[in-house]
């Protein structure tokens, strides 16, 4: 091999290697930047979606005490031999399942709220929150209605599934606050 064409190999694979380089180069370089734009974005959404979650759970908490207050004032009320610390108890009941049908209106915005903020795991939990409240909702009315058609025992298995719900919607919402933007989120 004489001396030029040695040249102009050595030439060659310098361009080829310092080109190679540079391409390895930038496509690492876009790799990085799309990340820090995921992880920019996430932290951008992520305080929004933690008050909204947070507005929604202090609500559904505040219903649920609610509810479970109505609960053992409706316990009392039915086994109180005295008349009337059963009409005051089932006064307070009364007043307290009022007090509930008045802030669902607020609830229901707030769970909408979440729809819109939420991945599909903090929606579905949002979901069987906002319906096992119902449920507990409607236990506590059937003890309350004239026919006593609801129990004691019916009331308190709805007080338990829906703190349960509760608890469910905070880990889902816990999830999906903590999420990074560079792992994979919650379905």
């Amino acid at each position: 091999m004489d001396a030029g064409l040695a040249a102009v190999l050595g030439a060659a694979v310098g361009a080829v290697g310092t080109g190679g380089a540079g391409v390895i180069a930038a496509l690492l370089a876009r790799s990085q930047a799309r990340s820090q734009i995921l992880a920019e974005h996430v932290r951008l959404i992520r305080e929004p979606r933690k008050a909204t979650y947070v507005a929604f759970v202090e609500a559904c908490r505040e219903e649920h005490d609610r509810l479970d207050n109505a609960c053992q004032l409706l316990d009392l009320h039915l086994n109180s031999p005295i008349v009337a610390v059963r009409e005051e108890r089932y006064e307070g009941a009364r007043n307290l399942y009022d007090a509930s049908t008045e802030a669902r209106r607020a609830l229901k915005h707030l769970e909408a709220q979440v729809y819109i903020e939420g991945p599909p795991s903090v929606i579905s939990a949002a979901v069987d929150l906002s319906a096992s409240l119902t449920d507990f909702r409607h236990e506590v009315l059937d003890v309350m209605a004239p026919d006593a058609s609801g129990t004691i025992e019916a009331m308190e298995a709805a007080r338990t599934a829906s703190y349960e719900k509760y608890l469910d919607f905070l880990y889902r919402a816990s999830e999906a606050v903590g999420a990074d933007g560079l792992q994979k989120s919650p379905k």
